[in-house]
């Protein structure tokens, strides 16, 4: 991902509407990118700040940020392993029946 379809992507990731594999491509060139990690920066600071403005909680935006880059990043991984394992399964389990039913049939 370049610096372009990042900084278009901000607002999709803050709202989580990414796919998994467009988080984890958003996420690993915002770790990467100190310019788009700062676009990123601000957006979210403007977005959460004035949402909680009125609010008389103290708030850390920027680790709560890294938080969610971080997460987002984590469950992206993890949703595209547990598909790899899925696919792997099955084409196991039908490798494995072939070959159970190939015995069966043998004289």
């Amino acid at each position: 991902m370049d610096c372009k379809d990042c900084k278009k992507r901000i607002k999709d990731f803050l709202n989580d509407s990414l796919n998994s594999k467009a988080n984890i491509e958003f996420a690993e060139h915002v770790k990467s990118c100190h310019e788009c990690m700062e676009e990123l920066s601000i957006e979210y600071l403007v977005n959460e700040g004035l949402k909680r403005l009125d609010s008389a909680t103290s708030f850390d935006l920027e680790s709560e940020l890294n938080e969610k880059i971080n997460k987002t990043y984590k469950r992206a991984k993890f949703y595209k392993n547990f598909t790899f394992i899925c696919i792997l399964s099955v084409v196991t389990v039908a490798f494995l029946l072939g070959l159970f039913l190939s015995t069966l049939f043998v004289f």
